[in-house]
């Protein structure tokens, strides 16, 4: 048990570690982006050279990304989702034969046969029409003077290439290009760590179960993470191809197909929500085609969008950074201010390595301006004081939360501590990556004492709670986890989202019925688990010590003839009676 409590956060924070961010900069080998021509640039998400080699050096379909590259090739759906990284351009007979029969400039001629809805949507798009009203002529115009070139018209080649041998799928340094702010404002999320939209892609791949699953030959069955995670590339997430539509993206839909489910329920919570209902009822008749800054509340829009709020950065202005106002951060990371029993009251365990070392402080001189921030987003509805009064009512339930978090996971502890933990480490599977992790990443990385613990154990050891914890829902290893710890992993970091998220977004059910209540519900199923795992061990150590594990098998052959001979009897007297 003693190597056990930092395990978990020293591996992740390994992985991490040197992961603030920097920028997308080369979509394919030999393709060059335009440059602007006034000074305005931007900005970088990889500033680190093994950044740029772990997830933005171009690589094909050869190898994967993170720091684990080399242990999985990547399904060919990766070059769409992923590519600055893995793109490979179209090869065949059917490729060669459009090239003949189009020439490079006939982009729209030949997609009217190829992708005839993509065409449609672009000809109705604002790019096909970028000056259609005096407002987007004003913003084209701006663009316009940073590009020092007239646009009539963007076509497929300002995203796609102009030479059929370069052609790339864009990614948000494409889109960047002519809109360097609101890239630059999205790329800023960084800088609030994680969770992040930037990087997405990263907190993917860096986890060891993510590889993992690929050795196993069941890595695709990770289809809707990388689906999901994709976001850390491409714009199109929210404003989809090839519409681009930013009335599209400021509507409560564009956020709901992703921030959905067990670990982020926002489209139950804030959906079946009162303001939910009201904008189901009513949103229809929204001008969404107002910059949220232009948005007058109660009259343009009656009740609150996910843009509305999180978009909201301060004194009525709006930016494409949707964390900045982030506090508890997903409810994650253990916060100060809850006396912890069990060894999460040691996290981050003594180790110093960003950006993980830290216990969560709500309350610090930065959050406190986060929930002002907060209170002035409520302020368009509601009252100030509800608003301070149901932000600190949101503290009281999270800081309560993890005293039940804390109660489970010391429980468990306690069992695993007895050796009652059944199956034990050794019987099972090891924790993902857990024969390697140690050789790849080193004692510099790692600490001696878990370094040696992960290769004199060759990773067969529990590993609970915050955050590589939560690799039992990721991991279908045999044995690992066992029935105990996945009620944890559900109780903490699925129950307690749906907790969060309903009280968050003002949803009753979600916050008690699928939250509280499911809460409560692992809470007795994992004492109740315990307590039959240590009686179980009390019986294995009786039985040993008393030598009965050897006359096991003749006893069990005696009560199998006596039982054999006592339904034997009552069939013969049975059959007598009947006569």
């Amino acid at each position: 048990m003693r190597f056990i409590r930092p395990l978990g956060a020293m591996l992740i924070l390994s992985l991490l570690v040197g992961l603030p961010g920097g920028t997308l900069a080369v979509a394919e080998e030999g393709y060059k982006l335009p440059q602007p021509a006034s000074q305005e640039k931007l900005n970088e998400l990889y500033d680190n050279d093994t950044l740029k080699k772990w997830f933005e050096e171009y690589v094909g379909l050869e190898k994967g990304s993170g720091p684990w590259m080399d242990f999985y090739k990547p399904p060919a759906m990766h070059m769409y989702w992923m590519p600055t990284r893995h793109y490979v351009k179209p090869d065949g007979t059917y490729y060669d034969q459009l090239l003949q029969k189009y020439k490079a400039n006939e982009c729209v001629k030949c997609h009217e046969e190829v992708t005839p809805g993509l065409v449609r949507d672009w000809r109705e798009s604002t790019h096909a029409h970028p000056k259609k009203n005096d407002y987007f002529a004003t913003k084209t115009k701006d663009i316009e003077k940073r590009l020092n070139q007239e646009l009539e018209e963007v076509d497929c080649s300002w995203c796609h290439g102009k030479d059929h041998k370069e052609l790339h799928m864009p990614a948000s340094q494409h889109c960047g290009q002519c809109h360097v702010q609101q890239v630059n404002e999205w790329l800023s999320e960084k800088d609030y760590g994680r969770p992040n939209h930037p990087q997405t892609t990263e907190a993917n791949v860096i986890v060891p179960w993510y590889p993992e699953l690929y050795r196993m030959g069941i890595g695709q069955l990770q289809f809707g993470c990388d689906y999901c995670h994709a976001a850390s590339e491409k714009c199109d997430i929210c404003h989809t191809r090839h519409a681009f539509r930013a009335a599209e993206g400021r509507k409560p839909e564009a956020c709901m197909s992703c921030h959905m489910g067990y670990d982020h329920p926002d489209a139950e919570s804030y959906g079946e929500s009162k303001m939910g209902y009201i904008y189901h009822m009513e949103g229809h008749e929204w001008d969404f085609e107002k910059p949220l800054s232009e948005v007058v509340p109660g009259e343009t829009y009656r009740t609150p969008t996910c843009q509305f709020c999180h978009m909201y950065s301060v004194d009525g202005k709006y930016t494409h950074n949707t964390v900045s106002k982030g506090i508890w951060r997903m409810g994650t990371v253990p916060p100060k201010g809850v006396e912890f029993k069990s060894s999460l009251k040691d996290y981050p365990y003594g180790v110093n390595l960003p950006p993980l070392n830290y216990k969560l402080d709500v309350y610090s001189p930065e959050s406190k301006k986060k929930r002002e921030k907060w209170i002035e987003v409520c302020s368009n509805c509601h009252s100030p004081r509800w608003g301070r009064l149901y932000l600190e009512n949101l503290d009281d339930v999270m800081f309560q939360v993890w005293g039940l978090q804390d109660r489970a996971q010391k429980v468990i502890e306690d069992v695993i501590a007895a050796g009652a933990l059944d199956p034990g480490p050794e019987e099972r599977d090891p924790f993902p990556l857990g024969d390697v992790v140690a050789d790849a990443l080193g004692p510099g990385l790692l600490g001696e004492p878990v370094f040696n613990a992960i290769k004199q154990t060759k990773g067969k050891l529990p590993v609970l709670g915050p955050i590589l914890g939560v690799y039992g829902v990721f991991y279908p290893g045999k044995y690992n986890p066992s029935k105990i710890e996945r009620w944890y992993t559900d109780m903490w970091f699925g129950d307690k989202a749906f907790l969060y998220k309903g009280t968050a977004h003002v949803q009753q059910d979600i916050s008690w019925w699928y939250g509280s209540s499911k809460i409560f519900e692992k809470i007795s199923y994992i004492e109740s688990e315990a307590r039959h795992l240590m009686r179980a061990k009390d019986t294995d150590k009786f039985l040993k010590e008393k030598g009965r594990f050897k006359s096991m098998p003749s006893l069990g052959v005696i009560l199998a003839g006596l039982a054999g001979m006592v339904f034997g009897t009552a069939v013969l007297m049975r059959r007598k009676k009947q006569q």
